[in-house]
């Protein structure tokens, strides 16, 4: 059944100046602190990939701590490639004739998404190993796909078809199974919550004061509400929830909840509101407890913010400034969490001990 579109909040994110054998797909993701000792993230900086800007497609994330994942057209082919910035080389690691629309890298670090189309009525999604060998591939009726792939699980995938006349339909992939299901949610933008719920948006007065959370086990049928109120932005990762509130009209609480609903860290940053929006900074989640994000100095409208934007990390609460004066962009961050990609094409390597930026990816100009 095709649900007309709701959206849980009215936000935008802080981005742009002021504006082997195949794996089993059960398998849990490696716990990389511990398999991995922690060298230097950087061995040498002046390894760099210039990039030709009529076959550069994107920058995906990090594949480990030194090789990083982007896309390039070849002739008639996509070509899903991994650059080493110690070694400077470059791999191909799989080919697809579709454009590929989007590259997602499971926590793991064991699998890749690709949500592909060569037709502008249907998407399909395929998941491979690191490694270029297919796992499972899915056609979806669909002119706009939203993915959301859960951190601990990776056979479990929500796909929400978007369709021409703003409809959509929700469905439910799981891989162990071979499943592949609607689901009925009244939310095209649900979100995993450990690896057994989903938690979705419930609004019941003006959408710019908040709501609630509700969730939802697909294995049961079970709805249950979380005990929180004037959510205005929620988002997880793994077992993790992180709610945003507003204390007041120029003060924002983050904070961060476990399954059970116990405070795992709380902290507050200056409100930011783009007169009918909220917005919200883009963050990168580091661990079930820490997250990188780009901070604002002071609470305001968006187009008359004139201080700098801060790069911080925060850890159980307490906030770490990375770089005083950061141009915001997306931010992906390594396995380690010891550096991240900042910038709208992910162009810039951070020390996170430090603070030290480089670039990676090079145009010519």
């Amino acid at each position: 059944m095709r649900k007309i579109l709701f959206a849980f909040s009215v936000a935008t994110l802080l981005l742009t100046g002021c504006t082997e054998k195949p794996n089993d797909l059960s398998e849990k993701p490696v716990d990389i602190d511990q398999e991995t000792p922690h060298e230097p993230i950087v061995k040498k900086r002046n390894e760099t990939f210039m990039a030709d800007p009529a076959t550069f497609h994107f920058t995906a994330d990090w594949l480990s701590d030194s090789a990083i994942l982007f896309v390039e057209k070849d002739e008639d082919r996509y070509q899903v490639k991994s650059f080493d910035f110690n070694t400077g080389k470059t791999e191909i690691l799989f080919e697809e004739s579709a454009i590929i629309i989007e590259l997602l890298i499971h926590p793991s670090k064991k699998f890749i998404l690709l949500h592909t189309s060569d037709n502008p009525a249907s998407a399909k999604v395929k998941i491979l190993t690191t490694d270029g060998v297919l796992q499972h591939e899915i056609e979806v009726a669909s002119t706009e796909l939203a993915i959301e792939w859960n951190d601990l699980d990776p056979s479990l995938v929500l796909l929400t078809a978007f369709h021409q006349d703003w409809t959509y339909d929700l469905f439910l992939f799981n891989g162990q199974e071979a499943d592949f299901g609607l689901l009925e949610i009244e939310d095209p933008f649900p979100k995993w919550y450990g690896d057994k719920r989903i938690a979705i948006g419930d609004v019941e007065n003006h959408i710019l004061d908040g709501g609630k959370i509700r969730t939802y086990q697909p294995l049961t049928g079970a709805w249950d509400t979380l005990d929180l109120e004037g959510v205005i932005y929620f988002d997880t990762f793994e077992d993790s929830l992180l709610t945003m509130q507003l204390a007041d009209e120029e003060t924002a609480v983050y904070r961060i909840w476990d399954l059970a609903g116990r405070l795992r860290s709380e902290w507050t940053l200056p409100a930011i509101s783009n007169y009918s929006e909220w917005v919200i900074p883009q963050m990168e989640w580091l661990s079930d407890n820490s997250l990188v994000l780009f901070a604002p100095t002071q609470a305001g409208q968006l187009d008359e913010l004139t201080e700098p934007i801060r790069l911080v990390k925060v850890v159980d609460g307490a906030i770490e400034e990375i770089d005083e004066n950061h141009e915001p962009g997306f931010i992906r961050c390594s396995p380690s969490s010891q550096a991240c990609l900042t910038g709208i094409s992910l162009e810039t390597i951070v020390d996170m001990q430090g603070g030290k930026k480089n670039n990676w990816l090079l145009f010519p100009e």
